[in-house]
């Protein structure tokens, strides 16, 4: 019987930390790919104003995590708040450097070995996803008026962002419905269900259904605690900000001239672009993509490209080369359990 037991638990042990090795080395072969990009930067950098731009990196990240940390308190997961930042901390540097999905991955695997089940994970993540993105997709519609009102664009130029604007606002009128219509989103579930199990012939209704009756708990939770939601607020704005003046840095560092309405337009559908993307860790996604809509504001496509490469560099190598350090911990903590 003890072998029984412990058989599923160390096969559990061994996908950890496979699959947090894994993590890992996909990570570090996107930073190589890029770094050689990376270092031509160095000698055209102001270093202070690099050293200020680390400090709102590091603000972002820290308002990053700890928002997983305040989500997952809503969904009734007690567990140690320092090892949910850490959690939250790696989990929200592999989201930004390979992709939303690896950072899931790894908050099911660290946090369904200390019993938090995959239903209350997912629903939590996917809430504050949904949160951050709804800032994003939020600054869509602005970005389309100031560009309208302040730059003359070719109307090809202005059809594309049009139609980007309209696809990015109805993705989050349908995302806004499914997530907070109870109905609505049991019957996408149970449409789910029967399609999973007409192509695979397995049923996942108890995992859709835990996490339907996660998700329905804990909006209901959140809807009764205000003190939570400014915290939520403040944490996701304090996050898009720091982030938005961290870009600003990177112009001001290589000595390139933006102005701040191009700056919020070129982030917001560099970010948007990514969300969107299937490439993994969005490599040349993010630096075409900046760099396409900063050059309609005259910024040279050249420089635009080197600006979003440095951005690359500060916000998402440097966390991850610094996060490597917390691995061990966790992988310490899988294999003792």
């Amino acid at each position: 019987m003890n072998n029984r037991t412990k058989h599923p638990a160390q096969s559990y042990q061994r996908l950890t930390l496979f699959a947090i090795a894994l993590m890992v080395l996909v990570g570090a072969l996107i930073v190589i790919l890029d770094w050689r990009q990376a270092r031509q930067l160095a000698g055209n950098i102001n270093w202070l104003l690099l050293m200020a731009a680390l400090g709102f990196v590091a603000i972002s990240y820290v308002c990053a995590s700890a928002s997983v940390v305040v989500m997952l308190r809503v969904f009734g997961v007690e567990l140690d708040r320092n090892y949910l930042l850490r959690v939250g901390f790696i989990s929200v540097v592999l989201e930004n450097l390979i992709a939303h999905p690896v950072g899931l991955s790894l908050r099911l695997l660290t946090l369904g070995r200390n019993g938090v089940s995959n239903g209350k994970t997912m629903a939590s993540s996917l809430l504050l996803s949904y949160f951050k993105n709804l800032i994003f997709f939020a600054l869509v519609p602005l970005s389309l008026i100031y560009i309208i009102f302040s730059y003359p664009l070719f109307l090809g130029g202005l059809i594309i962002v049009s139609t980007i604007s309209i696809i990015l606002i109805l993705a989050i009128i349908v995302a806004t419905i499914i997530i907070f219509s109870k109905r609505i989103r049991t019957f996408i579930l149970n449409l789910l269900g029967h399609l999973w199990r007409r192509l695979t012939h397995r049923s996942i209704d108890v995992s859709l259904a835990q996490f339907g009756n996660a998700m329905t708990e804990g909006i209901a939770d959140l809807r009764h605690r205000p003190k939570i939601q400014l915290s939520l607020a403040a944490l996701i704005l304090a996050d898009v900000a720091a982030t938005i003046i961290t870009l600003g840095l990177c112009f001001i560092a290589l000595g390139v001239p933006i102005h701040a309405g191009a700056l919020i337009v070129g982030f917001n559908f560099g970010i948007t672009l990514t969300v969107i993307s299937f490439i993994p860790g969005d490599v040349g996604v993010q630096e075409t993509s900046m760099a396409g809509v900063f050059a309609l504001f005259g910024v040279p496509f050249s420089h635009g490209v080197l600006v979003a490469i440095l951005f690359r560099v500060l916000y998402y190598f440097v966390p991850f080369i610094f996060s490597l350090g917390f691995y061990w911990g966790i992988v310490r903590k899988a294999g003792k359990d």
